[in-house]
């Protein structure tokens, strides 16, 4: 198989290209072709290699039968082989599931892939994790294609790439890029990022450096990374570091790292230069990537030039993922029912989370930081996105024609940044459109920073959806083989150039509670426990004289202490009796309830059955004057007077994680353990807050503790969140507890939640609340009350930590 023959497609032959697939070689393109050689009633298609423009070589034959065999020429010039090297084999009881069957090298057959679908209609693979098989259906032919490509073809890296780039007929130059790009076996594997995710990024630089420079025979990988790596200031990126505490974190989805900094402590200059070496080390994973090592050792390498070569195609291939992307606009949406409520089909959560979760996949060497609006009503889109860094393009670049290095000074290093935020921008344009059907228009906006108004715009592109498919995909998919230099993709933008208008949403979907005196639909009313969305504000009017009353009476007890207690106490006793008045002329069951923040009023209905009652706000004067009374009693020491008044506190902010410690606090006072065992208990069942977990976690350990349940007690130890206010507190107890029970090591996280268990207890935030949040969230978003939405949003970001989360909440801002 070493020469493989090539052959010409005339202009009329049909064919196909496959979009990019992850193990394939950078720099080919691969497809199928159908009837090249004539009629064949056995032939269902030929797995080809697209050479240039015009020609193909063949890598296999597909049979209408459910075989594949490796071919170089076609059958009526050579028989196909006795045995096939790849066969579907569909289930005798139900033929729209079968296996991929692959032949080892010893001759036998294997099962490597599970398939959905007959060879009469599309087929997909089935897989527990995303494939390029499994997020696009195809006709039998291209399936059983794509799938010999992926599990055949590409199924070694090394071969792969000598293979398929070993062909009979290239020119000087396509043959210089074969050797330069093939796989060398190393002697030891090499670990290029050795440290990277343990040392502070200067010293693991610098770390490197000093490796490849120690090595006797460093490999091609080995080398480029040193070169990425010396274009680094290193006394400046230390200076920089004594600024702002970094870290180094990976994105498993886009195989890309993020470098995380404070950018309030940086100048702009120093914020671009740790942009660039992001870049760098994103360019860098790229090529480790491409050659199948990802962040494991390397075990063969490229030359020092095939790196730069598959380098520069990985910043070209940006726009390769536009047909996969537009592919996916029928599939399943993972975040279409986070909780307990399935979005509306098409509705706002359903194109944004569809949105953010694509964009949040995007392999983009540069850092994207973009913001996204949404009108679905009106099927528009508005995405901006920061410009990239000129310095994180290449210093210095192959060229293989040439065989020759080219120094890339910082002009050229500009042109290629703008031709790469135009193909970003004709990409997003892409996940614009495959976030949902019903969006038929889409701005993209490229910015860049501003010392006065912190952005500004310096290009917008409008898309009409039609348009868009017709005439720009097209484009996307021959960009790859097209020179940056000659800035092809900006040029193609020229002809889209607009502008955008100030905001696509109305402006009521951002509209705070006290001023949205919408109706609520009849499912969030249930939900929320309200019947409008004024009902759900929490925070007091910045005038209200009770508050006002309540600042004096601070002040007043900075010098009479009594006198300002008596006031307190009126105050109370004229807000409780406005609020009875208010429970009396309501028509419906009431409860009169303080919620320090909105997330607070959004948790609250987890602790009503009764889905009639609606919730009173509290004034805010009445819980900060009676946590007042409750302090002056606390400060006396005078815990039994106390109680009674932080009780009323409690009853008053049922749901206010403040209020549960302010009680706790009392009873721990008084001894009384088995209260503070019922009132710990109950926070945990509401609360979502990390450390608000970590405290009632550590007060319900002391209290178990005291009540003689040790085992319950060094679970909850255990249980209270490392790097909490409380945690270290909880490690000294703990210790003693374990010396007091005889136990050299404390239980692991996993028997600690099972012992919680079976005292009725559930690791916190409890599905009840995560639920409740997410079914907010849902229909306030499809409904359009964003502001309420991203509160929610932001507590489920904060608790399940997806990257597609934060998106949502930028986006609703």
């Amino acid at each position: 198989m070493a020469e493989r023959p090539t052959y010409k497609l005339r202009f009329l032959d049909p064919k196909k290209r496959f979009p990019a697939m992850p193990e394939q070689p950078a720099g080919r393109s691969y497809g199928v072709v159908w009837k090249l050689f004539g009629e064949d009633q056995h032939e269902s298609c030929y797995v080809v290699e697209f050479v240039g423009k015009s020609h193909v070589s063949l890598l296999g034959y597909v049979s209408v039968s459910g075989e594949v065999y490796k071919v170089d020429r076609p059958v009526s010039e050579a028989p196909l082989p006795n045995d096939p090297d790849m066969e579907l084999v569909l289930d005798e009881s139900d033929s729209s599931i079968g296996e991929i069957m692959v032949r080892k090298a010893n001759g036998a057959m294997h099962a490597c892939a599970q398939t959905a679908g007959s060879p009469e209609g599309p087929m997909r693979e089935q897989s527990d994790h995303e494939t390029w098989n499994s997020t696009r259906a195809l006709p039998y032919g291209e399936f059983m294609a794509s799938m010999f490509l992926r599990y055949v073809i590409f199924a070694n890296s090394e071969s792969a790439i000598v293979n398929t780039a070993d062909v009979g007929g290239l020119d000087e130059g396509m043959q210089n890029v074969v050797d330069k790009i093939k796989l060398v076996k190393l002697p030891e594997p090499v670990e290029v990022f050795l440290g990277f995710n343990t040392s502070p990024l200067p010293d693991a630089i610098e770390t490197l450096l000093y490796r490849v420079d120690h090595a006797e025979n460093p490999s091609g990988i080995e080398r480029y990374a040193a070169a990425l790596m010396s274009e680094v200031d290193l006394p400046r990126l230390r200076t920089i570091a004594a600024k702002s505490e970094m870290s180094l974190a990976r994105i498993d989805r886009s195989k890309l790292f993020y470098l995380n900094f404070d950018r309030s402590l940086l100048d702009q200059d120093e914020i671009d230069m740790l942009l660039a070496i992001e870049c760098r080390l994103n360019r860098l994973s790229g090529i480790l990537e491409r050659i199948g090592a990802g962040l494991a050792p390397a075990a063969s390498s490229p030359s020092l030039e095939g790196c730069a070569l598959f380098d520069s195609w990985h910043i070209a291939k940006t726009t390769n993922d536009v047909p996969r992307l537009l592919d996916t606009a029928s599939s399943d949406n993972p975040w279409g029912k986070p909780g307990t409520v399935a979005c509306q089909p098409g509705g706002e959560w359903d194109v944004r989370t569809r949105f953010a979760r694509i964009v949040e996949a995007l392999n983009v060497v540069t850092r994207l930081d973009y913001t996204y609006r949404v009108n679905v009503a009106e099927g528009i889109m508005l995405v901006r996105f920061g410009q990239s860094v000129v310095d994180a393009m290449p210093q210095r670049g192959y060229d293989a024609q040439d065989d020759a290095w080219r120094e890339l000074d910082e002009d050229t290093r500009a042109i290629w940044a703008a031709e790469h935020d135009a193909r970003v921008a004709l990409t997003l344009a892409a996940a614009c459109f495959a976030a949902g059907t019903c969006i038929t228009r889409c701005y993209v906006q490229i910015a860049a920073p501003d010392s006065e108004q912190g952005e500004r715009v310096v290009a917008t592109y409008f898309f009409g959806r039609a348009a868009y498919l017709a005439d720009c995909v097209p484009v996307a998919k021959d960009l790859e083989s097209m020179d940056m230099d000659d800035m092809p993709c900006k040029r193609v933008l020229e002809a889209y150039e607009s502008t955008a208008p100030e905001t696509i949403e109305p402006a009521e979907v951002h509209a705070r509670p006290r001023d949205d005196h919408r109706i609520l639909p009849p499912a969030l009313r249930d939900l929320l426990l309200a019947d409008k969305a004024d009902e759900l504000e929490v925070m007091e009017e910045d005038d209200d004289p009770y508050v006002a009353r309540v600042v004096e009476l601070r002040e007043q007890a900075k010098v009479d202490r009594t006198g300002a207690f008596e006031g307190f106490s009126r105050l109370v006793e004229e807000l409780e009796a406005k609020c009875a008045v208010a429970e009396l002329l309501a028509t419906g069951p009431v409860q009169t309830q303080f919620c320090d923040n909105q997330l607070v009023r959004m948790v609250l209905p987890v602790l009503e059955e009764d889905r009639s009652v609606r919730i009173l706000r509290a004034p805010d004067a009445l819980y900060f004057a009676q946590h007042e009374i409750c302090s002056f009693y606390a400060e006396q020491e005078d815990f039994e007077r106390a109680l009674p008044e932080v009780r009323h506190l409690y009853d008053l902010a049922r749901s206010s994680m403040q209020s549960h410690f302010a009680l706790i606090n009392v009873l721990a006072r008084l001894e009384r353990f088995d209260e503070i065992i019922e009132v710990a208990r109950h926070g945990l069942r509401i609360a979502s807050d990390r450390s608000a977990i970590g405290y009632l976690f550590y007060r319900l350990a002391f209290a178990y503790w005291n009540c003689d349940q040790l085992d319950l007690a060094l679970a909850c130890y255990r249980l209270v969140p490392r790097g909490e206010e409380s945690g270290s507190s909880a490690l000294e107890e703990m210790q003693g507890l374990m010396n007091e029970m005889g136990v050299s090591e404390p239980p692991t996280f996993e028997e600690a939640v099972e012992t919680i268990r079976k005292a009725g207890l559930e690791l916190p935030p409890v599905s009840a609340v995560t639920n409740q949040l997410a079914d907010a969230a849902v229909q306030l978003v499809d409904n359009g009350f964003f502001f309420l939405a991203r509160g929610c949003i932001f507590q489920m970001w904060r608790t399940m930590g997806n990257d597609e989360l934060g998106s949502l909440n930028r986006s609703l801002g």
